[in-house]
């Protein structure tokens, strides 16, 4: 079982496109057509450009690096309690 077996990948960046929410912290908040909210770091945006809506395929990356931190947490939250 992957980290990321409760969030379905796939089925986010198929669904639409991703619109930005908010920046925050160094970095820029985006939802998917589904509603998950992942963050984009600024640092990594070196001379591209975000805009207010992108293609879900191309914030792929994104998403799955955030599942996986929430995946993590949720991890080792089963393991303290």
């Amino acid at each position: 079982m992957s980290a990321v077996d409760n969030i379905d990948i796939k089925a986010h960046v198929t669904a639409g496109p991703c619109v930005f929410v908010r920046a925050k912290a160094g970095n820029l908040w985006y939802r998917s057509a589904l509603g998950f909210e992942f963050p984009v770091p600024m640092s990594d945006m070196g001379d591209a450009t975000f805009d207010a809506e992108i293609k879900g395929m191309m914030m792929m990356r994104y998403i799955r690096k955030h599942a996986e931190v929430i995946a993590r947490e949720r991890q080792q939250q089963a393991t303290a309690a």
